[in-house]
């Protein structure tokens, strides 16, 4: 409920006040100029600062009309921002309260879509000089073109969540054996760089695509990580299952998270949405390799105090989590599938061990505090 009436008053902010209106002339007229310098600024509109209202007004109107200016902002639009986009070509513009900041930002920013409140209600519009400019496209052409955009955007978003860093080079590879492509190191390169002004968790550097998670680390580090891969083989799952990792959020449900959610479940006596919420972290802090200490601190700060009995039985279950994992260290592969793979010794060693020793070291003195050994992604979830 929270988050809805969040996004409700993010939505109110970012609406015009007033009637509805559909010419991107007269909507750019109705505007401040605080708000039409930030479009000029996301439209890399030259010379701005030195204009009066009118003469911005002018200015911009000119450029979010050219069709090239459109055509790259349509080519890498997202899912949800193309599903409204596909609306607003249908429909002079949409009442809808319920449309995601997410879905119209950064069309927003490029001045390809506006917003009004009139009444308590949210209307979305695509001014009808921007639709113009659309029809002017070769539409096959573009459709195939956005087809390749988004392909190869959505292997970047997955490889960099899956492997954490990857060649460049080798996610070509991934795509083009996956899909019978011919997609060559400068098509990537240009479709990375159309989506430059873009807010992306993964970055392209000295021909390697990183997750952002990374941005802390120094180049010692990538090096260092680099040479622990580098005899790895990659996991390379089937296309509809490597694809689902490009939501930030997905992991694999296994036998053994559903071992530990029904323990937490029937001999915690959680319900089913606290147990969800644990294995979600507990799978997180696994696939960042947290030591047992960390891991079982999910369980302190919820207040959930354990007896040396269910102690003993859910450590061997956390073990078995983490052992069936999938690791950037270990180029997507679990520790469990990559001792099977590689027979060598420190390959092996990524395996954990449930013995006396280990869960002798469990106890309330052990737990870090917030903070200390964490990387930020995990601070921020």
């Amino acid at each position: 409920m929270e988050l809805e009436k969040e996004m409700l008053q993010l939505n109110v902010n970012n609406a015009i006040k007033g009637a509805v209106v559909t010419s991107l002339k007269d909507i750019l007229a109705q505007i401040t100029k605080d708000r039409l310098n930030f479009i000029a600024v996301n439209c890399a509109l030259a010379g701005r600062s030195k204009l009066k209202k009118q003469e911005l007004v002018d200015a911009l109107y000119d450029r979010i009309t050219d069709v090239t200016h459109v055509r790259a902002a349509f080519l890498t639009a997202e899912m949800q921002e193309w599903e409204l986009m596909s609306r607003l070509f249908k429909a002079p513009y949409i009442q809808d309260n319920t449309v995601f900041a997410d879905a119209y930002l950064f069309l927003m920013d490029k001045g390809l879509v506006f917003s009004f409140l009139e009444q308590d209600k949210l209307y979305f519009v695509m001014p009808e000089e921007v639709k113009a400019s659309y029809q002017k496209l070769d539409l096959n052409l573009f459709g195939q073109e956005r087809t390749v955009t988004q392909l190869v955007l959505r292997y970047s978003e997955a490889a960099s969540n899956l492997y954490g860093i990857i060649s460049v080079q080798k996610l070509i590879e991934i795509i083009n054996d996956q899909n019978e492509g011919s997609l060559t190191e400068e098509k990537f390169n240009h479709v990375c760089l159309s989506v430059s002004d873009k807010v992306l968790t993964w970055n392209v550097q000295h021909g390697m695509l990183f997750n952002d998670e990374l941005d802390e680390e120094s180049l010692h580090e990538y090096e260092k990580f680099l040479e622990s891969v580098k005899d790895k083989p990659y996991y390379i799952p089937p296309k509809e299952e490597l694809l689902r990792y490009a939501e930030i959020d997905y992991f694999e449900m296994t036998p053994q998270l559903e071992a530990l959610k029904n323990y937490i479940m029937q001999q915690l006596g959680k319900v089913e949405q606290m147990a969800e919420a644990i294995i979600d972290d507990i799978q997180l802090a696994c696939s960042m390799e947290e030591p047992i200490s960390v891991i079982m601190e999910e369980f302190e700060r919820r207040k959930i105090r354990l007896n040396k009995k269910q102690l003993n039985e859910i450590v061997p279950l956390i073990i078995q989590v983490n052992n069936t994992t999938r690791m950037w260290s270990n180029r997507g592969y679990t520790p469990a599938e990559l001792s099977q793979e590689r027979s060598q010794s420190t390959n092996a060693d990524n395996v954990l061990q449930h013995t006396a020793a280990a869960s002798s070291k469990i106890g309330r003195n052990d737990l870090c505090s917030c903070g200390s050994g964490k990387k930020h992604k995990k601070c921020c979830l």
